[in-house]
Protein backbone atom coordinates (compact mmCIF):
# COMPACT_ATOMS: atom_id res chain seq x y z
CA UNK A 1 0.00 0.00 0.00
CA UNK A 2 1.09 3.36 -1.34
CA UNK A 3 1.23 6.40 1.69
CA UNK A 4 -1.09 9.29 -0.04
CA UNK A 5 1.01 11.40 1.94
CA UNK A 6 3.90 12.18 4.23
CA UNK A 7 3.95 13.84 7.42
CA UNK A 8 6.84 16.79 8.88
CA UNK A 9 8.57 13.82 10.54
CA UNK A 10 8.70 11.98 6.85
CA UNK A 11 6.09 9.14 8.34
CA UNK A 12 4.04 7.44 5.77
CA UNK A 13 0.14 9.32 6.08
CA UNK A 14 -2.62 7.15 4.76
CA UNK A 15 -6.10 8.21 3.81
CA UNK A 16 -8.94 7.58 5.80
CA UNK A 17 -10.01 4.69 3.03
CA UNK A 18 -6.64 3.31 3.04
CA UNK A 19 -6.55 3.39 6.76
CA UNK A 20 -10.30 1.62 6.94
CA UNK A 21 -9.43 -1.69 4.52
CA UNK A 22 -6.26 -1.82 6.85
CA UNK A 23 -7.98 -1.99 10.08
CA UNK A 24 -10.97 -4.60 8.06
CA UNK A 25 -8.16 -6.32 6.92
CA UNK A 26 -6.44 -6.79 10.44
CA UNK A 27 -9.26 -7.61 12.02
CA UNK A 28 -10.15 -10.56 9.73
CA UNK A 29 -7.23 -12.09 10.15
CA UNK A 30 -7.35 -11.95 13.75
CA UNK A 31 -11.32 -13.04 13.55
CA UNK A 32 -10.13 -16.27 11.68
CA UNK A 33 -6.99 -16.98 14.37
CA UNK A 34 -9.76 -16.64 17.30
CA UNK A 35 -11.92 -19.00 15.10
CA UNK A 36 -9.37 -21.81 13.94
CA UNK A 37 -7.75 -22.21 17.38
CA UNK A 38 -11.25 -22.41 19.88
CA UNK A 39 -11.35 -25.64 21.69
CA UNK A 40 -13.12 -28.77 20.45
CA UNK A 41 -16.73 -28.96 22.11
CA UNK A 42 -15.99 -31.48 25.23
CA UNK A 43 -17.77 -35.38 24.09
CA UNK A 44 -18.53 -37.73 26.64
CA UNK A 45 -16.20 -40.04 27.75
CA UNK A 46 -16.64 -43.62 26.73
CA UNK A 47 -18.00 -45.16 29.62
CA UNK A 48 -15.76 -48.27 31.54
CA UNK A 49 -15.88 -51.77 30.40
CA UNK A 50 -16.10 -52.48 26.18
CA UNK A 51 -19.00 -52.70 24.13
CA UNK A 52 -21.55 -55.93 24.56
CA UNK A 53 -24.60 -55.50 23.65
CA UNK A 54 -25.86 -53.07 21.09
CA UNK A 55 -28.52 -52.06 18.52
CA UNK A 56 -29.68 -48.69 16.64
CA UNK A 57 -31.22 -46.92 19.48
CA UNK A 58 -29.35 -48.84 22.57
CA UNK A 59 -25.61 -49.47 23.35
CA UNK A 60 -24.60 -51.46 26.86
CA UNK A 61 -21.24 -51.26 28.23
CA UNK A 62 -19.98 -54.27 30.44
CA UNK A 63 -17.00 -54.05 33.23
CA UNK A 64 -17.37 -56.85 35.62
CA UNK A 65 -20.97 -56.07 37.03
CA UNK A 66 -21.06 -52.66 36.36
CA UNK A 67 -23.45 -51.77 33.24
CA UNK A 68 -23.03 -48.68 31.36
CA UNK A 69 -25.96 -47.98 29.36
CA UNK A 70 -26.36 -45.28 26.32
CA UNK A 71 -29.72 -45.20 25.02
CA UNK A 72 -30.58 -42.82 21.86
CA UNK A 73 -34.08 -41.90 21.13
CA UNK A 74 -34.66 -38.75 18.44
CA UNK A 75 -31.68 -36.36 19.67
CA UNK A 76 -31.72 -37.29 22.86
CA UNK A 77 -28.27 -39.29 23.96
CA UNK A 78 -29.10 -40.79 27.80
CA UNK A 79 -26.58 -42.47 30.05
CA UNK A 80 -27.33 -44.04 33.08
CA UNK A 81 -25.57 -46.98 34.87
CA UNK A 82 -26.05 -49.97 37.58
CA UNK A 83 -25.01 -53.10 39.16
CA UNK A 84 -25.97 -56.59 37.38
CA UNK A 85 -27.95 -58.71 39.79
CA UNK A 86 -25.81 -61.65 41.12
CA UNK A 87 -28.31 -63.84 38.93
CA UNK A 88 -27.83 -62.11 36.03
CA UNK A 89 -24.06 -61.55 36.62
CA UNK A 90 -23.42 -66.04 36.67
CA UNK A 91 -25.91 -66.70 33.85
CA UNK A 92 -24.18 -64.08 31.62
CA UNK A 93 -20.34 -65.65 32.61
CA UNK A 94 -21.71 -68.90 32.35
CA UNK A 95 -23.24 -68.27 28.94
CA UNK A 96 -20.25 -66.56 27.06
CA UNK A 97 -17.63 -68.99 29.09
CA UNK A 98 -19.42 -71.97 27.24
CA UNK A 99 -19.27 -70.39 23.88
CA UNK A 100 -16.77 -71.74 21.32
CA UNK A 101 -14.42 -68.58 20.20
CA UNK A 102 -14.24 -70.24 16.60
CA UNK A 103 -17.79 -70.76 15.73
CA UNK A 104 -20.87 -68.07 14.52
CA UNK A 105 -23.14 -68.24 17.58
CA UNK A 106 -25.16 -65.20 15.67
CA UNK A 107 -28.88 -66.11 14.11
CA UNK A 108 -28.41 -67.79 11.00
CA UNK A 109 -28.90 -65.88 7.78
CA UNK A 110 -30.76 -68.54 5.67
CA UNK A 111 -33.81 -68.74 8.78
CA UNK A 112 -36.08 -65.96 6.91
CA UNK A 113 -38.65 -65.97 9.86
CA UNK A 114 -36.82 -63.61 11.82
CA UNK A 115 -34.45 -60.57 11.55
CA UNK A 116 -32.53 -59.57 14.54
CA UNK A 117 -32.31 -56.31 15.46
CA UNK A 118 -29.31 -56.07 17.78
CA UNK A 119 -25.78 -57.51 17.93
CA UNK A 120 -23.74 -59.01 20.48
CA UNK A 121 -20.20 -58.65 20.66
CA UNK A 122 -17.50 -60.82 22.59
CA UNK A 123 -14.17 -60.02 22.43
CA UNK A 124 -11.74 -62.39 21.17
CA UNK A 125 -14.62 -64.50 18.89
CA UNK A 126 -13.60 -65.02 15.39
CA UNK A 127 -17.20 -64.18 13.90
CA UNK A 128 -17.75 -61.44 16.62
CA UNK A 129 -20.61 -59.37 16.63
CA UNK A 130 -23.62 -61.55 16.18
CA UNK A 131 -26.51 -60.74 14.24
CA UNK A 132 -28.92 -61.80 17.89
CA UNK A 133 -31.46 -60.57 19.98
CA UNK A 134 -33.88 -62.51 22.62
CA UNK A 135 -36.26 -63.34 19.38
CA UNK A 136 -33.96 -64.25 16.72
CA UNK A 137 -30.54 -66.05 18.10
CA UNK A 138 -27.99 -69.15 17.93
CA UNK A 139 -29.45 -71.06 20.56
CA UNK A 140 -26.00 -70.98 22.72
CA UNK A 141 -26.59 -66.96 22.62
CA UNK A 142 -30.32 -66.72 23.23
CA UNK A 143 -29.75 -66.62 27.23
CA UNK A 144 -27.17 -63.55 26.95
CA UNK A 145 -29.19 -61.86 24.45
CA UNK A 146 -32.38 -62.57 26.80
CA UNK A 147 -30.45 -60.38 29.72
CA UNK A 148 -28.95 -57.90 27.78
CA UNK A 149 -32.81 -56.88 26.95
CA UNK A 150 -34.05 -57.36 30.32
CA UNK A 151 -31.01 -54.80 31.22
CA UNK A 152 -32.33 -52.54 28.60
CA UNK A 153 -35.85 -52.92 30.05
CA UNK A 154 -34.73 -52.23 33.61
CA UNK A 155 -33.54 -48.55 31.99
CA UNK A 156 -36.54 -48.47 30.16
CA UNK A 157 -38.29 -48.76 33.60
CA UNK A 158 -40.33 -51.41 32.92
CA UNK A 159 -41.13 -53.55 35.82
CA UNK A 160 -39.25 -56.92 36.44
CA UNK A 161 -40.25 -59.96 33.58
CA UNK A 162 -41.06 -63.42 35.15
CA UNK A 163 -38.60 -65.94 33.76
CA UNK A 164 -38.55 -69.55 35.41
CA UNK A 165 -41.24 -68.97 37.79
CA UNK A 166 -39.82 -65.62 39.22
CA UNK A 167 -39.14 -62.09 39.04
CA UNK A 168 -35.54 -61.79 36.95
CA UNK A 169 -33.82 -58.68 38.45
CA UNK A 170 -31.34 -57.82 35.53
CA UNK A 171 -29.99 -54.18 38.04
CA UNK A 172 -29.54 -54.39 41.70
CA UNK A 173 -32.30 -51.98 42.98
CA UNK A 174 -31.02 -48.58 44.66
CA UNK A 175 -27.13 -49.68 44.15
CA UNK A 176 -25.34 -46.84 42.81
CA UNK A 177 -22.41 -46.78 40.03
CA UNK A 178 -18.61 -46.95 41.45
Amino acid sequence: MVASNTHETGEPCYKGDEVMRRVIITAAVLVSLGVGCEPEPQRDPEPPGTLEYGHPHTQIFRLDRRIDIIGIKGDDDRRECGILSERAHTELQNTLSALDPHADHGHDPNDQSCAPGAFVYIEGFEHSPFACDFQCCGTELARAALIYSLIELHFEDSGPLVFDGEPYIAIEPDTPCP
